[in-house]
């Protein structure tokens, strides 16, 4: 089978992490497939397919058990005793991003308190450039090519690598869209109707994808949107809420739940998940009006150009639509075929 050749050039640095902690050296296979499993799970999520916890060990191939034993997302990404439909290889010609500094301040009020202003650090230079994603099909059964729309949906709404909060990762192929027709007749083929997602978990369901326009913006841009997001939910009372949503490193470290990318062509990333379900502080739980404050916030302060989010007035393309299938199939650009022909 002839391995499916895919490049792509960096809208913003990349970064993947390295051997040394802390160290971008080269473009790791690792840190991209963690985010393309991520992201896939979310799409299964939505679909009703059967996806294990992340919290407990992942599925064991059991020849003697229904489905094997396997998720929908285990039976393409591996889990102990099934390998990986597919072998990821990258060639990789990015260069470290001198740059992009290592110290980033937000240009807001100076906090009374510390009498400094929100800064945040890099322990080393991401990487810029172009690269080959390289997809050899490992099965007879699984085309590449889904991977590769994996890829295409990534690139036009989220970003590949780790460090997405810190706005890296925003990538473009360089030879133009990649199909991603293959990925949803996969999808929708091999993902079974459990409708059992948790609420808690990311999904089509609790996921906003946006853009906003901002010309002539620079990397303090992306700063001073994390900074003013976070204060959407400022205040003693709101401290458990404003860790869970934005993140925090204090105490049990939590990774922040909406990303904001760093510019390119005059525009920037806004997206995230925010549960239908969660528990992190005294009082109901309204994630309406979690959602609404950012939307607001975009819309008043910037040019939001989209706002995607399924069965929601908000979604700028086909608001209030509640069909999973046609937002996916929105989402991936794919027209619907014609049932007479």
């Amino acid at each position: 089978m002839t391995p499916l050749k895919i490049r792509l050039k960096t809208l913003t640095p990349l970064w993947t992490g390295g051997v040394e902690a802390g160290k971008v050296d080269r473009i790791h296979e690792t840190g991209i497939l963690g985010s393309l499993r991520w992201w896939y799970e979310a799409i299964v999520r939505g679909l009703g397919g059967k996806v294990c916890d992340p919290t407990t060990p992942s599925c064991i191939y059991d020849p003697d058990k229904p489905d094997n034993g396997l998720c929908d997302v285990c039976r393409v990404f591996g889990a102990t005793g099934w390998r990986r439909r597919f072998r990821l290889t990258i060639l990789d010609q990015t260069q470290p991003d001198t740059s992009s500094p290592k110290q980033i301040g937000a240009d807001r009020p100076i906090n009374p308190k510390t009498n400094r202003k929100p800064t945040w650090w890099f322990p080393d230079h991401p990487r810029s450039g172009n690269l080959t994603i390289q997809i050899q099909s490992l099965a007879q059964d699984f085309p590449a090519e889904v991977i590769g729309g994996l890829l295409q949906f990534m690139a036009d709404w989220a970003a590949l690598g780790a460090r997405a909060q810190m706005g890296f990762g925003i990538v473009e192929p360089v030879s133009g869209r990649i199909d991603t027709r293959q990925l949803y007749d996969w999808l929708v083929a091999t993902t079974g109707s459990h409708k059992n997602s948790d609420p808690a978990l990311p999904s089509l369901q609790n996921l906003f994808l946006a853009r906003i326009q901002l010309q002539h913006a620079t990397d303090q841009d992306t700063f001073n949107l994390k900074y003013d997001l976070r204060q959407l939910f400022a205040g003693k009372k709101n401290v458990d809420l404003r860790h869970f949503i934005m993140g925090t490193v204090k105490g049990g470290r939590m990774a922040a739940k909406v990303k904001v990318s760093r510019p390119y062509d005059g525009l920037m990333r806004v997206w995230g998940w925010i549960p239908q379900k969660a528990n992190v502080y005294q009082g109901s739980w309204d994630r309406e009006a979690v959602v609404n404050a950012m939307h607001n916030h975009l819309q008043i302060h910037y040019n939001l150009q989209v706002w995607r989010e399924i069965n929601s007035p908000r979604d700028t393309v086909a608001p209030s639509n509640s069909d999973v299938q046609v937002f996916l199939q929105s989402l991936l650009e794919i027209e619907e075929e014609d049932d007479a022909t």
